[in-house]
């Protein structure tokens, strides 16, 4: 029973050594990857055009491919607080509804939080919350007969929540993977070469699955 206690402690004491303490701050960088759905929930936006009488969905663009770096302060060896900066790419594709070829560029600059369900465990389960400012450009080619790529353009509101796990490589580095649900307000309208007055509404959201390197300081 004594062999069988030191066992126990001494595997204790190594995981709460690589647990996060109060005041210990990390910094992340991760590969973003955002597969794209149906809907204007998963990654498609409505787009209108009043005068032709159209009015579809559209998607960003091909999957998105991006990067976010982070920073975060543990407040708690529960919670970490801190920024992140992400940008992606949903390269060009052909949007549904309009079969037309549509791309999209987006910067995410967020105030972001880490709650950590199992913070003393080897596989650290955690809830991640972000909310700031989405900057998207999102981009239609409407056609070869002298119109040409219109950009529509909008900076607000945007969030994520989703579901985490980070796994010790040693003292200092860890591996993270998360999956996040991205809510992004979008709207903004435009006038074709030929006068119409095309409309793009009401959010841009999307899934994400993120791989991320971290670094305790």
């Amino acid at each position: 029973m004594k062999k069988l206690a030191v066992v126990i402690s001494f595997f204790m004491c190594a995981f709460s050594a690589y647990a996060y303490q109060t005041g210990d701050m990390t910094v992340g960088l991760a590969a973003v990857y955002s597969p794209l759905g149906l809907g204007t929930d998963f990654g498609e936006m409505n787009v209108d055009d009043q005068q032709a009488v159209i009015s579809h969905d559209a998607k960003l663009g091909k999957p998105g491919m991006g990067a976010e770096l982070q920073a975060l302060y543990f407040v708690g060896p529960r919670v970490g607080l801190g920024v992140s900066f992400s940008e992606q790419y949903f390269a060009k594709d052909l949007a549904s509804g309009w079969q037309l070829d549509t791309r999209t560029r987006m910067r995410n600059y967020m105030a972001v939080g880490h709650i950590f369900l199992t913070p003393q465990s080897s596989y650290r389960l955690y809830i991640p919350l972000g909310l700031g400012l989405a900057q998207t450009d999102f981009s239609m080619d409407f056609g070869p007969r002298g119109d040409s790529k219109k950009h529509f353009n909008y900076n607000g509101f945007a969030y994520y929540v989703g579901l985490g796990v980070e796994k010790n490589l040693s003292e200092r580095f860890s591996l993270g993977v998360e999956g996040r649900y991205n809510g992004n307000k979008f709207h903004d309208s435009t006038t074709r070469d030929n006068g119409d007055h095309v409309t793009v509404y009401p959010r841009a959201n999307f899934l994400s699955l993120l791989v991320r390197v971290i670094y305790k300081i």
